[in-house]
């Protein structure tokens, strides 16, 4: 496992998930706040296995570096949802779909911070999913793409 690689796709998607967190115009987006989140996986994977020493085991590379990011992220909206004041950029629009949420299913109003908990673990999981798929598909260290008929 080489450590730089996966540090590398670390370091990527924090930057990614502060942009994020800080880019004016993000707190309005809702539902497309989703798919902007599941990115980070697919930033840190693809840095991860671009910088893997074989494509054998960019996947690998990808699965780490998309795991430790999903647990960023999952520790941040853990905590910046928990705070009393308004998170920033595309968690406040995340926490506005929750809270708008919790008209329509009881179990979000009444069980609050476990479903809070609940979806940072499935963000994590799928995060780390994410950055399995792109390290694996990342092109490599040669300059050249992967050729999906060639077996490795």
């Amino acid at each position: 496992m080489d450590w730089r690689a996966v540090l590398a796709g670390v370091g990527a998607s924090v930057a990614y998930l502060l942009l994020l967190a800080g880019f004016p115009g993000t707190e309005t987006v809702r539902l497309g706040g989703v798919p902007l989140v599941l990115a980070t996986g697919l930033i840190a994977g693809a840095t991860a296995g671009r910088l893997a020493p074989s494509a054998r085991v960019g996947g690998w590379h990808g699965l780490c570096s998309g795991s430790l990011a999903g647990g960023l992220f999952a520790g941040s909206f853990w905590y910046l949802l928990a705070l009393p004041a308004r998170p920033p950029g595309v968690y406040y629009g995340l926490n506005y779909l929750l809270a708008v949420s919790a008209g329509q299913f009881p179990v979000v109003a009444t069980h609050g911070p476990l479903v809070v908990a609940l979806l940072a673990g499935v963000g994590w999981a799928g995060i780390a999913v994410c950055g399995l798929y792109a390290g694996t598909r990342a092109p490599q260290r040669h300059g050249g793409f992967i050729d999906p008929g060639h077996p490795r």
